[in-house]
C-alpha cells in the first residue's frame, strides 16, 4: 500500500539561491535513498496553508517509519530549515475509493486538491456519493481523480482529493460550470471544513533512459 509523504513550507526569500541548490543535489537525492520517492514539488498558486508542497511517496508506512527515524534523515532536515519557514508535515495513507495512484505524473499537470472532513453521522451518504457521483461527475469533465487520501499523521481537514489535469483553461472552465458547482454544493452538505488549493510544478521530475532527474522551475 503506497504512503503519502508530504512536506509543507515556504522559502525565505533571500535564502533562495542556495535552497535550489541544496533541494536539487541534497534534499532529493537523500530521501531517494532512504525510500521515500519524490513524486513532485508543487507551487500553491490559489489557495492558502503553504507556499510549497514536497510530494513524496513509500512503499508502506513501516519504510517510512525507519526512514524518518535515520540520521540521515534529521540532518536533511536541519538543513532544510536553514532556507524555509513554517516547515510542516502529513502522513497520508490511501481511503480505496479511487484507482491506483500513479506516481508519473505529465508535463504541464495542474493539481486541484480538495480537502475536508466527513460529518460522521453522513458518512455513508457521503462513500456512496463521491464513488458514485462526485468522482465520476470530475472524470467527465476532464479532472482526473489521482487519489483520494486520509491524514495519518497531521492536522486537517483530514481527507484529500487529489486531482490532475494537463490543460488549466479547461480546468477553469470545468470549475464555473454550473453542473459543477451543483456537485459541489451537495458535496458540502455530507462534509465540513472545505478547502481547495490549484497547485502547479515547483520541481518536476523528468524520466530518463535509465534514471530520473529533477527541474526546478521557480524560487
Amino acid at each position: 500500500m503506497p504512503v503519502k509523504f508530504n512536506q509543507y513550507w515556504t522559502i525565505i526569500p533571500d535564502r533562495a539561491k542556495g535552497y535550489e541548490k541544496f533541494i536539487l543535489k541534497d534534499f532529493i537525492p537523500g530521501l531517494n535513498n532512504m525510500g521515500i520517492q519524490i513524486v513532485a514539488g508543487w507551487s500553491v498558486i490559489i489557495g492558502a496553508y503553504a507556499e510549497i508542497i514536497f510530494e513524496g511517496v513509500s512503499n508502506d508506512l513501516d519504510l517510512l517509519e525507519n526512514a524518518l527515524k535515520q540520521k540521515k534523515y534529521k540532518k536533511l532536515y536541519d538543513n532544510l530549515v536553514t532556507y524555509v519557514r513554517g516547515y510542516k508535515t502529513k502522513v497520508l495513507i490511501p481511503t480505496g475509493r479511487t484507482d491506483f495512484y500513479s506516481i508519473d505524473i505529465k508535463e504541464h499537470t495542474v493539481k486541484f486538491n480538495q480537502m475536508w472532513d466527513v460529518i460522521s453521522e453522513k458518512k455513508d451518504d457521503y462513500e456512496r456519493f463521491v464513488s458514485e457521483e462526485y468522482y465520476p461527475f470530475m472524470e467527465a469533465s476532464g479532472i482526473h481523480v489521482a487519489g483520494e487520501w486520509e491524514v495519518f499523521i497531521g492536522d486537517g481537514p483530514h481527507f484529500i482529493c487529489e486531482a490532475r489535469v494537463t490543460e488549466y483553461e479547461k480546468l477553469i472552465e470545468s470549475l464555473h460550470n454550473k453542473k459543477f458547482r451543483k456537485a459541489k454544493t451537495k458535496l458540502k452538505e455530507l462534509v465540513e471544513n472545505y478547502q481547495s488549493r490549484l497547485l502547479a510544478f515547483h520541481v518536476h521530475k523528468v524520466k530518463g533512459y535509465k534514471s530520473a532527474s529533477y527541474n526546478l522551475l521557480d524560487t
